[in-house]
This record gives C-alpha cells, sequence and structure tokens, in this order.
C-alpha cells in the first residue's frame, strides 16, 4: 500500500504530465485496431475508488472538448438490495440453468433471474412457523441465475410457502461530464437490476466518459471506465449494400413483396415490447423507406433454436429436440419468400464444419428457388464467467468470422450488427446494460442497432 507521501507526489505527477499525456493516449486509443484486444482507458486514471481526469482535450476528434484543470472523481459501489421475507415455493425439483427452480422476484430481467446478481451467501428461509430451513437438506441456492429449489432431505413440502430473506446487486452507469468552462463532475446514472440508464448531463456540459459498476462492483478497474472517443456513425461493419437486386427492384415497383424473418428468440423478440422487436420493426421501415409497396411479413423464429435443428426437423446430434411441425426449414421455404432475413445468435455453439455443412445446404435450397439471402452477424451475450473485458475486446468470434466469410463469398447481403455492438465501447457504452434479461436478449435500443445494419441492405451500392 503506498504511503501518503507517495500518494501525494503520484497525484503531482499526474497533474504536471496529464495534460501532455493526455491528447497522445487519447490519440491510441481513437487509433486502436478493432480486431485487437481489450483497450486501455489513458488519459483516465484510477486510484483505488477514484477516477483520475487530467486537463487536455477528449471526446472524438470532430468534437473535442477541453478539459481545463485535472480532476479526481470518487466512484460509488454498486448498489445492493435486501429483501426480507419474500414468500416463496421451493417446487418439487432442483435448480438448475435458467429456468428450473424458483425465481427471486426482485432479480427477475424478464423471465429470468439477473445473471451474477444475487449474494448467494446472503440467502435465509424459513419456514411459516419462523424455523429457519437448512441449505442442502432443505433447500438448494443456484446463485448464477438466482433459482432456490428443494433440498436432498427437505422438512417442508414443494408447495408450501416459505419465506426468503436475500441480498443482490444492482448496475449503475454513471457519466464522466466537461461543462462549458472545462470543469469535470460524475453525473450518477440510474441503478437496475438489468438495465440501467445513464442519468441526463446538466445543460451545456458533454459526456467524455462513463463509469460501469456491475453487480458486485466494489474497487475501480479498467474494465469499468468507457471513454467516448467515438460517434455511432464512425463504427466500421461489412455490412452490404446491393446484394438484394430482385427483392429491391420489386419494392421499388410497389410490390407486393414477401419478407420472411427466421431465427431465434431475439428474432422471436425475446423480453423486449413487440413493436420494439427488430422483425416487427422491420416491416415498418420497409413500409416507411417504400410506402407504395405492399409488404408481406411473417416470422418463423422460436427461442433456443440454431439453424441446423431447422434442418433437421428439429432433432440435431447433440441438441434438445424440438417440435418437428414448427421447427422445420420447410416452414420458411413454404412462405415463397422474395428474401429470408436470418439471425441466430444460438449457432455459437458449432464449430466452422458445422456451420459450412448448415449453411452450405440452406444456400442450396434459396438458391433454388431463387430466395435473396440476407445474413445478420448476431449480437452480443454476457459470457459465463462474468468477464467484463469481453465488451472491450474487438476480436470476432468464430461464427462472426465464419458468416462474414460466408456472405462474402456467396455474395449473399450481410448485416453485420456483431461489429456495430463491438463498438459501442467506444462510443461510451457498456454492452452488459443492453439486455432486457441481463443476459443475452437485447433491449429496444440493441434491436434498433440490428435494424439500423438492416435496412442499409436494402440500399444501392
Amino acid at each position: 500500500m503506498p504511503s501518503p507521501d507517495d500518494l501525494e507526489m503520484s497525484r503531482r505527477g499526474f497533474l504536471v504530465a496529464g495534460a501532455v499525456a493526455g491528447a497522445a493516449c487519447l490519440a491510441r486509443a481513437r487509433g486502436a485496431a478493432a480486431g485487437k484486444g481489450p483497450e486501455g482507458i489513458a488519459p483516465f486514471r484510477i486510484e483505488e475508488d477514484r477516477l483520475l481526469v487530467p486537463a487536455g482535450y477528449y471526446g472524438p476528434a470532430d468534437a473535442r472538448v477541453r478539459v481545463t484543470a485535472a480532476t479526481e472523481l470518487r466512484v460509488d459501489p454498486a448498489e445492493v438490495v435486501t429483501v426480507k421475507d419474500e414468500p416463496l415455493q421451493l417446487g418439487d425439483k432442483p435448480p438448475s440453468g435458467f429456468f428450473v427452480g424458483a425465481h427471486l422476484q426482485s432479480t427477475l430481467a424478464g423471465r429470468i433471474g439477473a445473471f451474477g446478481s444475487l449474494i448467494g451467501d446472503s440467502v435465509t428461509v424459513r419456514d411459516a412457523s419462523g424455523r429457519t430451513l437448512r441449505r442442502g437438506e432443505d433447500y438448494l441456492v443456484s446463485a448464477p441465475f438466482a433459482l432456490l429449489g428443494i433440498g436432498s432431505k427437505p422438512t417442508v413440502e414443494p408447495t408450501t410457502s416459505v419465506l426468503v430473506s436475500y441480498s443482490h446487486f444492482l448496475q449503475r452507469i454513471d457519466t464522466v461530464a466537461v461543462d462549458a468552462v472545462g470543469h469535470t463532475s460524475l453525473v450518477r446514472g440510474v441503478p437496475h437490476v438489468s438495465m440501467p440508464a445513464p442519468a441526463a448531463v446538466p445543460p451545456g456540459a458533454t459526456a467524455i466518459a462513463r463509469v460501469y459498476r456491475p453487480f458486485g462492483a466494489t474497487g475501480l478497474s479498467e474494465a469499468h471506465v468507457f471513454p467516448i472517443v467515438a460517434r455511432a456513425t464512425d463504427a466500421t461493419t461489412a455490412t452490404t449494400t446491393g446484394r438484394l437486386p430482385r427483392t429491391r427492384a420489386k419494392l421499388r415497383a410497389g410490390g407486393p413483396v414477401k419478407v420472411v424473418c427466421w431465427g431465434d428468440s431475439i428474432t422471436v423478440g425475446g423480453d423486449v415490447a413487440p413493436e420494439d422487436a427488430w422483425a416487427n420493426r422491420l416491416r415498418r421501415e420497409l413500409a416507411r423507406a417504400f410506402p407504395a409497396t405492399r409488404i408481406d411479413h411473417a416470422n418463423h423464429s422460436i427461442g433456443g433454436t440454431k439453424s441446423a435443428q431447422w434442418l433437421h426437423n428439429g432433432d440435431f446430434p447433440g441438441l434438445p429436440k424440438q417440435n418437428p411441425e414448427k421447427c422445420h426449414f420447410d416452414l420458411v421455404l413454404g412462405e415463397n419468400p422474395d428474401v429470408v432475413i436470418m439471425e441466430f445468435l444460438n449457432d455459437i455453439v458449432f464449430n466452422a464444419d458445422v456451420l459450412r455443412q448448415t449453411y452450405d445446404a440452406i444456400d442450396a435450397a434459396f438458391r433454388s428457388r431463387g430466395i435473396e439471402w440476407l445474413i445478420v452477424t448476431p449480437s452480443q451475450k454476457v459470457p459465463q464467467p462474468f468477464d467484463l473485458a469481453e465488451m472491450k475486446d474487438g476480436r470476432p468470434r468464430l461464427l462472426d468470422t465464419f458468416l462474414r466469410d460466408f456472405a462474402a463469398q456467396r455474395g449473399h447481403a450481410l448485416a453485420d450488427a456483431a461489429a456495430r455492438w463491438k463498438h459501442l465501447h467506444r462510443e461510451g457504452s457498456p454492452y452488459f446494460a443492453l439486455f432486457g434479461n441481463a443476459f443475452n436478449h437485447p433491449n429496444a435500443y440493441g434491436h434498433g442497432l440490428f435494424i439500423e445494419e438492416i435496412m442499409k441492405c436494402f440500399q444501392e451500392r
């Protein structure tokens, strides 16, 4: 632990050197290639629970603002919510996965417990008489998704109401803002279990960074700090234009045009209002762009499915069986679509060989029927374990690389939403806070990123 004198000397050196080092460090941050690993936070620095902001210039190259005096900003820990005596029935199964077990209501994000929010050791359970139940024997706790269930030697019935007390974390996003005279302040965000919102900056001020307080955050680390070094319009993606010539010609001629969306729970619109889901918004956006065209729209999507399951009537080796009457590729083909827009985040489980075999088969089926194909690289998700560095890691997933290469080789349209999500940290947005279920279902803003990239595909070259 450094001495007070060491800290004071460090601060003085920081104040003197900050303005000189800041501009160079910020330039390096702006110039970092998207394909490389996590970026740092220069010119910001961290000392314990304080964020150090040197004097200098901040922000995107075309909209820089000046900090006139170095500042230390204290960042508070993530908030903790304590719940007393929540009524619950343990049920007849031990807790596991996302859904099996009894959910703790205060942790719910959509239909699942917010991943990583529960403080597992805080859980206590009593029966109606006030008797404390035994963990492991009377009940079990699955902390990752905040689930409880019946134990191995229960003294209560599965349908008996018990009282659960527990604590869990919230998330928060604070904003580093610079006012009109160059003074900095930390604007505390609005905490929430799944979608914390940054507070509005004061009038005349400009946001230069955001500080993410994830579940369990006490101290401060580089993974928590998101300097705003770019705009959304600065994002570079592999999204294509001009690869839907037949569909676009029909749209311009007034149609009719048959559009089919095909995918998993994200294309279904899981944990977002129906009007905000990208597959539903797409119809409205196309109608706005081509007002004279009659657009027929269908959505064949099932939560939890992978593309290969659809090609095998819901029964693909190693995966849970799906209802063959619903998870069936012929349902997509039977629509006789002009274009199929396909998104499968769940395809990240496949290796390159399975991806190639599956997508080759889809390609052959679409080509033989004259169907144009728009492939969507998926959004991101919260990894297990909860690795914050993932948000700043520009390296693509195997699935994203495969889809980009496949679309380029075969001449199919590509909406590169994955690259758009990978750019969010440079805009000061920690994407772990963009999931309605705190895990993998994008909120309305996240669905809007899909729409941005998909609509580009309907433009001319």
